[in-house]
């Protein structure tokens, strides 16, 4: 199980701004990034960075801005972490992400790119087919360091494309998330195929080598209908 200041450290590197305890909890549990049967776990959130920043001082991660608000130390130097490799060692960034599924677009039909910057607000990338007025909206993300942040980032990056959603009788709109295969295989455990058949939501999985594998509603169906006979196997299983 991840540790408070951990999880803590992952959502507000994410948000890029300070929280208050309260929020730092409330978004962890949400998310299922924090497991506890504390009664007050904000509190516990709450008293463990206190902690943190009085006990390490400048050499903690965390820096108090408000009562209860914390937010990140510049001055914190991050540790290089060393994450066991799926394959050739190299963390997978947004900017290949984003020029793999490019690539795949381009050899599928699509064109008319516009793109969004790594800050800029916007879906990341939106494209047009050459023979029907369809168009995909696709949010991007990056591999994370530690495995939390791949969770992470699946969840900002369906949040993000669901404030993109927009309907046209006479256009046709389709959307995708655009992840690492780590935090794809996230999206695919964790998103309801009903609600991308719905949205006409797509997940992009690549790989390090640069290939990209489209998952339809059906391939979420599919996976999930994986998941549950893998379920039901471990429960015949069990004495």
């Amino acid at each position: 199980m991840n540790s408070y200041k951990n999880i803590a450290y992952t959502i507000l590197k994410e948000v890029r701004r300070p929280l208050h305890s309260k929020e730092i909890t409330e978004i962890a549990q949400r998310e299922k990034l924090l497991n506890t049967n504390g009664k007050t776990p904000e509190s516990t959130m709450n008293a463990q960075l206190i902690v943190d920043i009085n006990s390490k001082k400048e050499k903690s991660r965390f820096i108090k801005t408000g009562p209860s608000i914390f937010g990140l130390n510049k001055n914190f130097k991050e540790p290089k972490i060393v994450v066991k490799p799926a394959n050739n060692g190299k963390i997978i960034s947004e900017d290949f992400v984003k020029s793999s599924i490019i690539k795949w677009l381009s050899a599928n039909g699509w064109g008319h790119f516009q793109f969004g910057d790594f800050r800029a607000r916007g879906v990341d990338i939106k494209a047009k087919h050459h023979q029907y007025p369809r168009y995909f909206f696709i949010e991007t993300k990056g591999q994370g360091k530690i495995r939390q942040a791949d969770e992470v980032a699946f969840v900002y990056s369906l949040g993000q494309i669901i404030t993109r959603m927009k309907t046209n009788k006479t256009t046709r709109y389709y959307f995708g998330l655009g992840l690492p295969d780590v935090s794809a295989k996230i999206a695919l455990r964790r998103l309801p195929w009903q609600v991308a058949k719905k949205l006409l939501l797509y997940v992009f999985s690549v790989e390090q080598n640069g290939g990209v594998t489209r998952y339809s509603w059906q391939g979420l169906k599919k996976s999930a209908r994986i998941k549950k006979v893998k379920k039901e196997d471990c429960a015949t299983e069990k004495p």
